[in-house]
C-alpha cells in the first residue's frame, strides 16, 4: 500500500510539472521568425529570432517579448548586447545622450534617442533624434516636454530674495 502511495504521488508530480517545461521550436512572427524555448506556446526562455532584413537577436524571452540579457546584430554587423527589458536596450552614449533600440516581435526594428535635462530636469531623459548631419538634438515634442519639465520643477527664477533689510 506504501509503494503504491509512493508511485501515485510520483505520477502526480510528475503530470503536475509538465506544464511547466518548455520545448524548443519555431514560432513566425510579422517581423521575424523565432526558434527556442517555447512555454504554454510562447516564446519563453532562450532563443534566436531573426528577422527580415537578416538581423538577428539572441538571447532571453518572456511571454513573446524580448526581456533579459541578449545580443543583437543587425543587418550592417552591428552588435548591441545588454539587459533588454520588454523588447528595450538602452545603451549609453554619454552622460547626456542614449540611443534606445526597440525590439518587437511584431514590428520593424526601431531606433530612438534621448537626451538628459539641465537643471530641475535633470533627472528626466527627453526625446531626441539624429539629424542629416549625424548630431543628436531634441524633437519639438523633447523641446516641450524638457520646458515643461522645468517649469514644473521650480518657480522658473531661484526666487529672488526678500526685500527686507
Amino acid at each position: 500500500m506504501k509503494l503504491l502511495k509512493i508511485i501515485i504521488s510520483v505520477l502526480f508530480i510528475t503530470l503536475f510539472n509538465l506544464n511547466s517545461f518548455s520545448f524548443a521550436e519555431t514560432l513566425k512572427f510579422d517581423a521575424c521568425s523565432y526558434e527556442g524555448d517555447v512555454k504554454k506556446g510562447k516564446a519563453w526562455g532562450s532563443g534566436v529570432c531573426i528577422f527580415s532584413d537578416g538581423s538577428k537577436y539572441e538571447g532571453q524571452f518572456k511571454k513573446n517579448k524580448i526581456h533579459g540579457e541578449g545580443k543583437f546584430t543587425d543587418s550592417d554587423n552591428n552588435v548591441y548586447e545588454g539587459k533588454f527589458r520588454y523588447g528595450k536596450l538602452r545603451n549609453n552614449i554619454d552622460k547626456m545622450t542614449r540611443e534606445i533600440l526597440i525590439l518587437k516581435l511584431n514590428k520593424p526594428i526601431i531606433i530612438n534617442y534621448e537626451i538628459r535635462g539641465t537643471g530641475p530636469a535633470s533627472s528626466k531623459w527627453f526625446e531626441a533624434l539624429k539629424n542629416s548631419s549625424g548630431l543628436i538634438e531634441l524633437t519639438p515634442k523633447g523641446k516641450r516636454d524638457l520646458e515643461n519639465a522645468s517649469k514644473a520643477g521650480g518657480d522658473g527664477g531661484g526666487g529672488g530674495g526678500g526685500g527686507c533689510g
